[in-house]
């Protein structure tokens, strides 16, 4: 993570939390695995750190991104460009304005239901996967998963990042940075800009 600024949570080559807690890549779901309860533990200590976020980022998986870049990730998932836009659904669309005008919603919240209808989760992971907004999983008073989705905005108050970089350098030194992670590991991962 030091290295890249990336880590994936799992992937079958490039580097992950699950390789390097298991020792080799897992095929398939790692939670059946015997190593799952130390991955678990790990993935969620790299959640809480304050100098993480977590992206869909690399092919759509979850992706921990280190605060070095913050302006890179930032700079693109509020640029508005037609990858991101383009081909949304009603609900998506519904369920991104009311992220955008209040900044911090969950997904179990009734006005997430009103604005995305029953398929508030699909819609939400549309979001994600596009970095227009940044979802973050929330364990519920019920024991349920739901998730919490932010506004690029409201999260860089949050954390209080000023940056003024191009939509256009920080898809291109994000773009140069997985060329490099995917030359040298073999990897095959792809930024959603490009995909």
């Amino acid at each position: 993570m030091r290295r890249y600024g990336l880590l994936l949570e799992s992937d079958p080559r490039l580097p992950s939390v699950v390789s390097l807690v298991a020792g080799k890549p897992i095929a398939g779901s790692w939670w059946g695995h015997p190593s799952g309860g130390a991955i678990y533990r790990e993935v969620r200590k790299l959640a809480d750190r304050s100098d993480v976020v977590l992206l869909k980022l690399l092919n759509g998986k979850v992706t921990f991104v280190l605060d070095t870049l913050w302006p890179q990730v930032y700079a693109v998932g509020c640029c508005g460009e037609p990858w991101q836009v383009n081909g949304l659904n009603p609900q998506s669309l519904r369920l991104l304005e009311l992220v955008r005008r209040h900044g911090l919603i969950r997904t179990d919240d009734p006005r997430s239901r009103v604005a995305a209808g029953p398929q508030v989760s699909f819609a939400a992971l549309h979001l994600e996967r596009r970095l227009l907004v940044i979802g973050t999983q929330v364990h519920t008073e019920s024991g349920r998963h739901a998730k919490s989705l932010e506004s690029w905005l409201h999260w860089a108050r949050r954390k209080k990042l000023a940056s003024r970089l191009s939509a256009t350098r920080a898809k291109a030194e994000l773009a140069e940075l997985v060329g490099r992670l995917n030359a040298e590991f073999k990897g095959k991962a792809r930024v959603p800009w490009a995909a």
